[in-house]
């Protein structure tokens, strides 16, 4: 077992989406509830702050220095120097009650991210989405709460998940086509404490999977066996993903949402955001090449 450290503790009521930028070499992530998209300098603890008007559920990297922002209505682009969003499209115009959680880019570079019910996460109102061009795809329906998109290094498989269900999935990917077949179950979480959040993979294919009221981050085989489990003090664990100039850095988000008085007394780090380092080529990071956005020359640092 490895422990995680915290590094800033920004108490974020919901701290998702971690994105590493290999060439500022800064971190960015977004607190959802909070309506706001964070950056870390990790050589000198300088924090920025930016405010959205809606919330923030995903972010992935762009031309130009700018972000891809998944919002509660829709996708954007947006510029950490202007503070400016630019809309892309809304994939759900008719459901203002849905918000887009969980997504990445894959290595065609289309922007893909779940969107769900919020509040109201227990009904099966959500979908995935891919974006090609300025046009956003449903892939699948009937999610609760859409999390853990990554794919495998050789890009045959993508990772997703419905937290609510407490699986992650599987499915075959074809990266030209964006087409996905054969779902099959990869993790089952029933009956556990945690439940799958956030995931990223390492460029031995194993699956770095957040376990919300866990307390920790799981890495798991290609097979699905637990190989290695990262430890956090604090219950509500959202979301990995390696950076740092040489990837040997995971970075951890948190969230200190639902935590009852007591609970946060006994977790004074809640919503923090955490780190531990590891040993390449273990925490080699799978995804460092441009890419892009259909008609939208985008580049993302993938999981």
């Amino acid at each position: 077992m490895t422990e995680a450290d915290c590094i800033v503790n920004t108490r974020d009521s919901l701290g998702e989406s971690p994105l590493w930028d290999p060439v500022t070499e800064r971190l960015f992530w977004v607190d959802i509830n909070r309506c706001l998209i964070h950056q870390l300098d990790p050589r000198t603890g300088e924090i920025t702050n930016w405010p959205c008007e809606t919330e923030p559920g995903c972010l992935g990297r762009a031309d130009n220095g700018r972000l891809v922002a998944g919002l509660r209505d829709g996708f954007y682009f947006f510029s950490p120097v202007t503070g400016e969003f630019e809309r892309i499209t809304d994939p759900e115009p008719g459901k203002p009650e849905n918000r887009v959680n969980d997504g990445k880019v894959d290595r065609a570079g289309r922007f893909w991210a779940g969107t769900m019910r919020d509040p109201h996460p227990d009904e099966p109102c959500g979908a995935l989405y891919k974006l090609e061009g300025k046009t956003a795809l449903q892939m699948l329906d009937g999610i609760r709460i859409p999390n853990s998109l990554c794919w495998s290094p050789d890009n045959q498989t993508l990772y997703f998940a419905d937290t609510r269900a407490r699986v992650i999935w599987g499915f075959d990917f074809n990266l030209a086509s964006g087409e996905l077949t054969d779902r099959r179950l990869f993790v089952d979480l029933q009956g556990q404490l945690g439940r799958p959040d956030g995931a990223t993979v390492d460029t031995e294919g194993y699956l770095w999977s957040a376990e919300y009221g866990g307390g920790r981050v799981v890495r798991y085989t290609p097979d699905g066996t637990v190989d290695k489990v990262v430890n956090l003090p604090v219950a509500n664990v959202t979301c990995p993903t390696f950076g740092g100039t040489d990837y040997k850095t995971l970075f951890i988000t948190t969230a200190s949402q639902g935590l009852a008085e007591s609970e946060l007394a006994e977790q004074p780090l809640a919503g923090g955001l955490f780190a531990c380092e590891l040993t390449a080529p273990l925490a080699s990071h799978a995804g460092t090449i441009p890419v892009s956005i259909a008609n939208m020359t985008s580049m993302n640092s993938l999981d």
